[in-house]
């Protein structure tokens, strides 16, 4: 009996050590658009629980995008405050959607309430990497959109570093992604490879980086 019990206590230990889940969070997130699509992008932190990049195609309710797009076409700053969830699920692919208060501007700073409670469905995930904060900076993400653009996504590195993403011309088809390396220490503004032009910067953060 007593060793019934000790099982029984192992298990439900067990089990507990297993729901605790360490990526529960306010989990930031920037929205950006290409061709009239809208991404959302994690934002990262060099260490933790938010050391991760994420980008995904996001799906939002028709009045919210309409209203929305003027703002990412011009490239103003729209961040959302979701509501608390697993990290981990949202990479998985077990959570599908969140809620959360999209602000013009950077929530955690001067930025403004625009909306509250806007539902974001995930449509499809185009980058799920851990930051690595020991690596050198200057290597890039590139991610195929379709329709000759792509995105470039800096990959996190020792800092200073900085969390860029911009969108060129290129020739990948949907989907197509790789990892390259450039000479870059710091935030670009023109790219070195001929494979990619009219490159644009959508998003930049610095100062979470220093």
């Amino acid at each position: 009996m007593k060793n019934v019990f000790i099982g029984f206590l192992l298990v439900c230990i067990c089990s507990a050590v297993r729901a605790h889940d360490h990526s529960m969070g306010l989990h930031g997130m920037v929205l950006f658009s290409v061709d009239e699509r809208i991404y959302a992008s994690h934002l990262p932190m060099p260490s933790g629980k938010h050391a991760v990049q994420f980008i995904f195609e996001a799906q939002l309710p028709t009045q919210y995008r309409a209203q929305l797009m003027p703002f990412l076409k011009a490239n103003t700053l729209v961040t959302v405050r979701p509501e608390t969830f697993s990290l981990n699920k949202l990479r998985s692919g077990h959570l599908t959607q969140f809620s959360g208060d999209i602000f013009i501007g950077h929530f955690e700073r001067t930025g403004k309430m625009k909306y509250m409670d806007v539902t974001l469905q995930v449509q499809s995930i185009l980058l799920n990497k851990p930051v690595s904060a020991s690596q050198h900076n200057g290597q890039l993400y590139t991610l195929g959109l379709g329709n000759n653009t792509c995105l470039l996504v800096h990959k996190i590195g020792k800092s200073p570093s900085f969390d860029q993403i911009a969108k060129a011309q290129c020739d990948y088809h949907t989907g197509q992604t790789s990892e390259l390396n450039s000479s870059i220490n710091g935030p670009f503004t023109t790219f070195e490879l001929t494979d990619f032009v009219n490159a644009e910067t959508l998003y930049l953060e610095t100062t979470d980086f220093k």
